[in-house]
């Protein structure tokens, strides 16, 4: 799924920790944890402004961070002004949904933090069927991977809480244009988990949730496809 953010100027830091996280985490690791850390290193800058001054001109001057406007469009800010609602539970959600990162600002992120960049933003590379490494130059996944620490123990409602945070991934991707409800639908079932970094089972249930979500029309169509699987 991560080739179809290609042309995409910018993304909301939880599609891009998503989609990037799942694919730093093929070199080895939890990819949930890996998800995680990147979110937690990115949030850490935009808040310090590592961000400002690494996005593409506008006004005059680079800017990196911006925000999902109520008509839809990107109205750009310093990061530092996100401090107080990244860091409370009751705003840190609207922040990973409307908070968007600029190309530009997370090739220099990368850099700096020397991981590699998302292989649908790197010029001049091949992108593999599964995740896309990059091959300019650039250092292997598996050869630097973040690192994920361990856990003594899983909590309760784990599954219940990847299945709904699955679900309003997609109910996202369709929100922003990222994925249409007919090809949420068409993806075969072995390679759904792919794109949530979840289990077969944990996506399909998620997929049928929120396609069940749709107009009785595309509901119906959802159920023939189901029947031929």
């Amino acid at each position: 799924m991560s080739i179809l953010f290609r042309i995409q100027k910018c993304l909301t830091i939880f599609q891009l920790t998503r989609a990037w996280g799942l694919e730093l985490a093929k070199g080895g690791g939890e990819p949930e944890q890996h998800v995680h850390d990147l979110t937690h290193i990115l949030l850490q800058d935009i808040v310090n402004g590592h961000l400002d001054d690494s996005g593409p001109f506008w006004n005059g001057r680079r800017s990196g961070v911006g925000f999902i406007t109520a008509n839809y469009k990107v109205g750009f800010i310093e990061g530092r002004y996100f401090l107080g609602l990244a860091t409370s539970e009751l705003t840190k959600n609207w922040v990973l949904h409307y908070v968007v990162v600029m190309k530009e600002a997370v090739l220099d992120f990368a850099s700096r933090h020397e991981i590699p960049p998302p292989s649908w933003w790197t010029d001049g590379t091949s992108v593999s069927p599964d995740a896309g490494v990059t091959t300019k130059g650039s250092p292997s996944i598996a050869a630097s991977p973040m690192q994920a620490p361990t856990h003594s123990a899983r909590p309760r409602g784990r599954k219940a809480k990847k299945l709904n945070q699955v679900k309003e991934a997609m109910r996202e991707d369709i929100r922003l244009g990222q994925e249409t409800p007919d090809g949420l639908r068409d993806i075969l079932e072995q390679d759904l988990p792919a794109g949530y970094g979840v289990s077969r089972d944990t996506a399909r249930r998620a997929r049928d949730a929120v396609l069940s979500e749709l107009p009785t029309g595309a509901a119906g169509r959802r159920q023939g496809r189901t029947g031929r699987a």
